[in-house]
Order: structure tokens, then sequence, then C-alpha cells
């Protein structure tokens, strides 16, 4: 186990090695909506308050101008405020930040990136907790799932940027950490009920796309019932066992609305706060935001103008694209060549994980109850990222890969399954050694020869 931890200790390293290399070569701006983030940061810091979205705050055309003239001095980011909408969280965390950078005449911009840098730190830390569950005989799989998520290229590039998602990604991997706990009757009733409601609590005031998490305590509890307290009556006669099971649903009901009654109260400040602000029907500040960002481009739009056909395939590609290293305000793009080996890899990785998946299915009976809910949180978590992503391109064309980055765990733990499926253990390894040696490679080459070019200033 000690030389499982200095692997970690080095996977961690170089994370942060690379995290305050993107930190410090990115330009100021260059990452998507940085300066409206950093415009909440800022108002709330200085004023006290918070911001509050108006017409105005987006303005379609000069930030194209802006982003094509790549943010020169003389154009200003202050009018960037069209994430002001946005739970309070994260920016309430950053402010202090702010405050020390501007009072001691630092880079408030850098110190903010690297404050979600660390949060990225801490993120990779929870995940290996998360995989050490879901892989208790393999500690292995657990370090290259953590790896993953280490080297993304595109993940490095977002917690090294100002935004919200990387606090929010903390929040529900500790809520996922939480359900895998509680479905593996690692936590007792009291602890899972303020813990839940205390983290989900968090997720209401960090980022609306993580309300959905929800689900996950909602499944973790009656996957615990379901499990426990049936098992408890494995002796007795049959209809006994099956009068257990509603009993077991009516329990499970109780505790989440204990649960969420906590995150409510949690919480509740800033729904009213909203309603004061936005109205009553207005609780999530959506209907503002869609009246202020009416110049976005919309899919209805784009299917009129391109058709259906191609606005589905620039979709599916760009998302991966922008999964794996899709740059700046999606501008930056590299080579064709590395996006087929990432296409491949990923295809690769993908397939074998359904191998998993069904050998998980078909030799169910000899993994535990408890494995095979592990496995079902991990595969709800991923739905409903991909539901959520779907979801947003409905209305807008934001076809952006990172928006499936709350799921990032469960998809580094099915790549890391699928992986080790398809390799011979003998040589798995040396085999993830070596991917793990190239990804660190494509980490530089991506920073090196792409984004620090493409984004230099004219």
């Amino acid at each position: 186990m000690t030389r499982y931890r200095l692997v970690l200790g080095i996977i961690l390293f170089f994370q942060l090695v690379f995290g305050v290399m993107y930190t410090v070569r990115t330009p100021h701006w260059e990452a998507p909506d940085e300066p409206a983030h950093y415009n909440y940061v800022r108002v709330l810091a200085e004023t006290g308050t918070f911001p509050i979205l108006q017409q105005g705050d987006y303005d379609q055309a000069y930030l194209e101008q802006i982003k094509t003239e790549k943010f020169p001095a003389d154009m200003s980011v202050d009018t960037i405020r069209y994430e002001s909408h946005q739970p309070p969280l994260y920016y309430v965390l950053a402010a202090p930040f702010y405050l020390v950078a501007r009072d001691f005449s630092v880079d408030s911009v850098l110190v903010l990136r690297l404050l979600n840098v660390a949060l990225a730190l801490v993120l990779s830390l929870i995940a290996f907790k998360i995989f050490r569950l879901v892989f208790p005989t393999n500690a292995l799989l657990s370090l290259v799932a953590v790896g993953i998520i280490a080297t993304l290229p595109m993940h490095i590039a977002m917690s090294a940027a100002i935004n919200n998602d990387t606090l929010a990604e903390v929040v529900v991997a500790l809520i996922l950490l939480l359900a895998i706990l509680r479905v593996q009757g690692k936590i007792v009733h009291r602890r899972f009920v303020i813990l839940g409601g205390v983290l989900y609590g968090s997720a209401l005031l960090t980022k609306t796309t993580i309300y959905s998490s929800a689900i996950l305590l909602i499944a973790a509890e009656v996957g615990y019932r379901q499990i426990f307290a049936t098992r408890r009556l494995a002796s007795v006669a049959r209809f006994a066992t099956l009068r257990a099971r509603p009993r077991a649903l009516l329990s499970s009901a109780r505790t989440t609305v204990e649960l969420f009654a906590i995150a409510l109260l949690i919480s509740i400040a800033w729904f009213v706060r909203n309603a004061l602000t936005y109205g009553v029907s207005d609780l999530f500040g959506w209907a503002r935001h869609d009246a202020v960002v009416a110049g976005q481009p919309t899919t209805a739009a784009w299917i009129a103008q391109y058709g259906l056909r191609n606005v589905v395939f620039d979709f599916f590609a760009i998302s991966f694209k922008s999964f794996w290293a899709q740059f700046g305000w999606m501008g930056v793009l590299i080579n064709d060549r590395i996006y087929v080996v990432l296409f491949l890899l990923s295809v690769a990785a993908t397939i074998g994980a359904l191998f998993w998946v069904i050998r998980l299915w078909r030799e169910r009976r000899i993994f535990s109850t408890e494995t095979r809910w592990t496995w079902l949180l991990l595969g709800i978590l991923l739905l409903l990222a991909l539901a959520a992503h779907v979801y947003y391109n409905l209305k807008y064309v934001q076809p952006q890969g990172r928006y499936l980055f709350p799921a990032l765990i469960s998809i580094a733990a099915l790549w890391s399954a699928g992986l080790y499926e398809l390799l011979n253990v003998r040589y798995s390894r040396v085999i993830f050694a070596l991917l793990y040696l190239v990804m660190l490679a494509l980490d530089y080459i991506c920073l090196a020869w792409f984004i620090v070019p493409q984004l230099a200033s004219r």
C-alpha cells in the first residue's frame, strides 16, 4: 500500500505542476465564461452584495469582437456579467482570495485560477477514496482512474480557469462518496442524513446543473434498505420478506425527506433572495438568464440554417473534441491526428467498459449486491450528466464536452475497468504506466504547441 500511495503522490504532483503551468501560460480571460465568473467574484468582494443579472450583461457582438481580438487591454471585460444568476457558494469562497490578492497587489486572476487548481487536487483525492471503494481488491485500477482525471487536458485547462465548475465537481464527488458508503453499509443513518443534507444543501448553493445529484442520495438510501433490511429477514418466511420491502421503501422515503429538509434549511435564504430579485416563478434565475442572453445561438435556429443532420453530427464531434482538448473559447483545436488517436483510445476503453458491464450482469451472483449497487450509482451519475448535456443543447448550441465533467469519476472508473478487461493482466502495469506518460506528454503538447501559440496576443 505504501508503494501505491507513492504513485498517488506522483500523480497529484504532476497534476499540480500542469495545473500551475496552464494557469500561468494561458492568457487572461481565455477560458469559457471566465470574465463573467471573475466579475461575479469582484462585485461580491468589493461591494459585499451579490450581483443581479440584468439587461446589458450579455452583448453577443461585443463578446465576439473581444474574443476575436484576444482580449486587448483597451477593451474592458467589466461589462461581461452574464453569470450573475449563479448560486453563490463558489464566489463566497473565492471573494477572500480576491481581496488578499488586491491588498497585496498580486494578480487576482492568477490567484483565483490557483484556487481552482487546489480544488482539482481535492477532487482527485476524493476520487481516489471512491475508487478504493469501487475496486477494493485492485489498487492499480484506483490509480489508473485517478490518473485519467489528473491528466485529461481539458479538465486541467478548466480547473486552471476561473469558474464554479471545479467546486461543483467536488460537491458531486462528495455526494457520490456518501452514496456509495451508504449503499455499502459503511455509514449509519444519522450521519447519512446530516452529511447528505449538508452536501446537497451545498449543491443547491453551487451550480444548478448538479441539482439532479439528489437522485444519487435517493438511490443510495433505497439500495441500502433493499440490501440490509431484507437481508436481516433472509432466514424468515417468504411472506415476511415480501412485507419487508414496502417497509424498506417507506423508511427510505422518511430518510430522504429528513435529508432534503436539512438541505432546504441550508439553502432557503438564497432562493428567497432570488424570489425577491427575479420573481417567485424564477427561483433559479433561468428565465432572467434566457432574456438577457437573447443573442446566443439557439439550436432551433441552427437546425433551420444548417439542417438537423449537420447539427447532430457537430454535437457529437464537438462534444468529443472539447471533452479531450478544445481550448480557449472553443477556438483552439489540436492536430487532427491526435484526435484520431484519442478517438481510438476512447472507443477501446468504452468497448472494454461494455464488456465489464456485461460480465457484471452475467456473473452477478459472483459479485456482491453492494458491488452491483455501487456500479449502479456510477451509472446513474453518468446518465444524469449525459441527460443534462443533451437537454441544454436542445435550447442553446453548447456542445461542450466539459459539461460531462461532473460525471468524470464515473467515466474514469468505467474506462479503467474497460482497459483492464482488454489487457493482458501480466502486462497491464507496464501498459498503464506508458499510457500515463503519454498523457503527460499530451498535456505538455496541448499547452506548448497549441494553447500558447494560438492565444498569444497580437
